[in-house]
Order: structure tokens, then C-alpha cells, then sequence
């Protein structure tokens, strides 16, 4: 460097140090490639891609991903990501049905996209601060990401208000962001059930569709799919590099300002800088719409980056093990959790294994149902039904100030059907434990449950469970 520098600066000849000038930028330039509307044959082309993103510039590599894996025969998740959920704030804040209702509507997506990967709740815990009832974008965030979390899981953080300083920031509000260092997202409760599906998605290393469309032409992705893209690091299709680096999802501007909240897109005319009218995937996971109810579907291609990059995380090895989707009851893992029963309703649970400490899968999965018998309930015509494919043993607790009492014991084998008589209960709360007593390699192990309650005035004061 010293001597190129030499060379150029106190060279006697200025035409010769010109020449040592512009050829090292001409070999730069070149390097760097411009854009092309001519087609070319990409198949006798040798991609470039970029480092750990090997799609990025090459999205054959996908393709190629999804049918190594048999994708379009799989029916059943290949992993199951255990979620440790983090609730903040003291007033108005979020509570245990939120964090179900948050893990409900992320399995809902994935499933409805066949994605191919599941989430059940391996923890909760409560950080109850006045403090955290509006949780800060630029500084609570990071710093709790930081301090709190799981490496071996996808860690959640629910809260009420996610907020932003500045006077622009005032009335705006915030759903989420992801910060992939800590493999943390955080999300606002009571949102549609995309926003969780979106930041996930960051989490899996998918970005926005509108990625950089007002950057200039080099960046900004081109609405012709084939227009070419060279680079120093990465060369291909402009599709397979700007925007999301992804062929399969449309070139679009932001939308949140060109859609209204019925999901129309409102700006036909808009076109990108080589001229070419946006016709935008207003129903894309990933996009900004203004109505977020309108975001439902990823692409094959989206599906194929996050399949491939957690098959890449450290644990999917262990994530693999316990395929399984988790049932819409869930969490149920302790007694705070434990779902209600519910008169004459049939539920069926999931069995997974539980979260892995030390890199070691623990024992199957612990199940918790809660029910109340109330003074109009004849319990001598009353009964709890459990079946399925499962061999378990079902415990009774009687709840009295948050102190479970051991009150009745039963076990029942695989494949059978067990009654349990409510005859000697009296009025007031109950926990039941429902536990495997033998363990089994199916990724799939249902259980059904259901109370019948004799009710003399027909009233329905008690649970069940799924």
C-alpha cells in the first residue's frame, strides 16, 4: 500500500501518475457491474453469492433446498421451536392468555403456510414493572434482549405499548422488531396475528419485500424479474439481490402508504425507476400494508429460507425431535397455565418433550387442566373422561389459596379410555396433572379429555381441555 501510494503521489511524470490513478478505480468500477435490461442466459451463468446467504444471487439454491428435503410430500413439521416468553409491565399489561393467544396465532400461520415448523411455549416469565407499561424501542429493548434470554430458544418479550422517542414518533404505534444477536423479537399484545408471523420471520432471516426501493437503481429491486445485476461480492438477477433477495416476491414500494385497510392497493401507477408498474403481493407476511388482517401468506421461497436457516441453528437438532404441532391450548405446563375444562367439551392435547437443558431433551411433556365445581353441580352424575393414545397417570389437586392438596390418583394405559367419578367432591377448585408414565419415540402422541358435569339448572361453570 505504502508503495502504491508512492508510486501515485510523487511520480515526476503527472500523465503516467493519471494513468496509475484511473486504472486501479476502472478495475474497481468494472468490478462492481451495472444493471442490464437485456436478457441474458442465466443458466450458463455462474452465480456469485453472498457469504452465509448462499440464495442471495442464486435462488435455484432454494429450489434445489426444497426438493432435497421433500417438501412437497412432507406433511407433518420437521421442527418444533421451543419459545420462552418474557411479559412485561405492571398495569394493563399483558397476561398468560395473551402469551396463548400470541403462540396460537404464530402456530395458525405457519401451519396455514405449511411451513413446515411449529412453536410450543417452553417457559413464561412475569417482570412485573410499572417501569416496562411502555417499553422502549431504542434502549429497553436492546438492553433487555440482553439480559434476558435463552440461547437454546426463540425468546418473546409481550408487552402492552412499544414506543419510540421524538415528537414524529408521538402517536405512532409500534408491533414489534426483531434482534437477531439475541435471538429475541418483541412484540405488542392483542395485535393480528401477522405481527408475530412478521418478526418471527426476521428471526428466520427473512427481510421486507420493499427493501430498499428508494435507493437509487442500483439497489432498489427491478419489477422485471430478469434484469441483471453484477457486483463484487454477489452477481445475478437484480430480483435474486435487491428488495428481499427473493425472485418469488414481487418488487414493491412501502406499502402502508399505497394500500388501504381492506387490503386494495391504491396506487396503480406507481412504478419503479426503469420505469415498470408495481403489481405488489398486498397479502405478503412480510410486507407493510395498512391493514395487517391482510398479510396471511408467505412464498415458497420464504418457506425455503427459514426451513434452511433452522436446519442452520445450533440446536435444530434438537428442535427436530420433537416435531409436532402444538395444540391451541397451549402453554398448560404448570398450574398458573393450566387450561380450564369445560362442560361437556371435547379437547385433544398434543404431547410434545419438553425444553432441553445441557443439550439433553428432559422428560414428556407435563399437562395441567383447571375446573370448578359450583353449588349447582351434582356430583354424583359427574365425571372426567380421559382417552387417547398416550399410557398416563392423571393426578387431583384440590386448589385452596394457591396451595394444590393431593386428593386422587389414576393411571391409564395406551389406547385406553378412563373415567374419572367426581362422586365426594365438594364445591370449589381443582388442578389436574396429567403426566406419560411411558416414554415413546412418536413425534405425535394425542390425549382427549373431557368433563361432564351434571348441572341442575343447566348451568356450564366448569372447563375442559385440548
Amino acid at each position: 500500500m505504502y508503495i502504491f501510494l508512492k508510486n501515485v503521489f510523487f511520480a515526476a511524470d503527472k500523465k503516467h501518475t493519471m494513468k496509475k490513478i484511473l486504472f486501479p478505480l476502472f478495475l474497481l468500477f468494472f468490478s462492481l457491474g451495472v444493471d442490464a435490461q437485456k436478457q441474458r442466459d442465466f443458466s450458463k451463468y455462474e452465480h456469485k453469492h453472498a457469504f452465509h446467504k448462499p440464495w442471495i444471487g442464486n435462488n435455484k439454491f432454494l429450489t434445489d433446498y426444497m426438493d432435497k428435503i421433500g417438501y412437497e410430500n412432507q406433511t407433518l413439521p420437521l421442527y418444533s421451536v421451543p419459545v420462552k416468553f418474557y411479559v412485561f409491565g405492571k398495569n394493563n399489561a399483558p397476561d398468560i392468555q395473551d402469551v396463548k393467544e400470541t403462540v396460537q396465532n404464530l402456530n395458525a400461520l405457519y401451519a396455514e403456510n405449511n411451513t413446515l415448523i411449529s412453536f410450543y411455549v417452553s417457559d413464561v416469565k412475569f417482570i412485573r414493572k410499572k417501569k416496562f407499561d411502555k417499553f422502549g424501542y431504542y434502549v429497553q429493548f436492546p438492553f433487555q434482549s440482553f439480559l434476558r434470554h435463552d440461547r437454546k430458544a426463540l425468546n418473546v418479550f409481550l408487552v402492552s405499548k412499544l414506543t419510540k422517542p421524538g415528537k414524529k414518533n408521538k402517536n405512532l404505534e409500534y408491533t414489534g422488531v426483531c434482534n437477531n444477536v439475541n435471538h429475541t423479537v418483541v412484540v405488542s399484545s392483542k395485535n393480528d396475528a401477522s405481527v408475530i408471523a412478521h418478526e418471527v420471520g426476521h428471526y428466520f432471516l427473512l427481510k421486507h419485500p420493499h427493501k430498499n426501493y428508494d435507493k437509487g437503481k442500483r439497489r432498489q429491486e427491478a419489477v422485471d424479474r430478469d434484469v441483471f445485476r453484477g457486483g463484487l461480492f454477489v452477481r445475478g438477477r437484480n430480483s435474486e439481490i435487491c428488495g428481499d433477495g427473493l425472485s418469488d416476491t414481487y418488487a414493491q414500494p412501502h406499502l402502508i402508504k399505497n394500500t388501504d385497510r381492506n387490503c386494495n392497493y391504491l396506487s396503480p401507477e406507481l412504478t419503479d425507476i426503469r420505469g415498470k408498474k408495481y403489481t405488489p403481493q398486498v397479502d405478503n407476511i412480510m410486507s407493510y400494508t395498512m391493514g395487517k388482517q391482510c398479510r396471511r401468506r408467505f412464498t415458497k421461497m420464504q418457506k425455503a429460507v427459514m426451513l434452511y436457516t433452522v436446519s442452520k441453528k445450533k440446536n435444530a437438532d434438537l428442535w427436530q425431535l420433537k416435531s409436532t404441532f402444538a395444540d391451541k391450548f397451549e402453554p398448560d405446563f404448570s398450574p398458573l397455565t393450566a387450561t380450564v375444562l369445560k362442560d361437556k367439551i371435547l379437547q385433544e392435547h398434543n404431547f410434545h418433550k419438553t425444553v432441553f437443558k445441557k443439550n439433553k431433551i428432559e422428560d414428556e411433556d407435563v399437562d395441567f387442566m383447571r375446573f370448578t365445581i359450583g353449588k349447582k353441580v351434582n356430583v354424583e352424575n359427574s365425571r372426567i373422561v380421559i382417552s387417547g393414545q398416550a399410557a398416563l397417570k392423571a393426578e387431583i389437586f384440590v386448589s385452596e389459596n394457591d396451595e394444590l392438596k393431593s386428593l386422587k390418583e389414576i393411571s391409564k394405559n395406551k389406547d385406553e379410555r378412563t373415567e374419572i367419578s367426581l362422586q365426594g367432591f365438594v364445591t370449589g377448585s381443582y388442578v389436574i396433572k396429567i403426566s406419560q408414565t411411558q416414554k415413546t419415540s412418536e413425534n405425535n402422541v394425542t390425549v382427549s379429555y373431557s368433563i361432564t358435569l351434571d348441572l341442575d339448572k343447566g348451568e356450564n361453570n366448569i372447563i375442559k381441555k385440548e
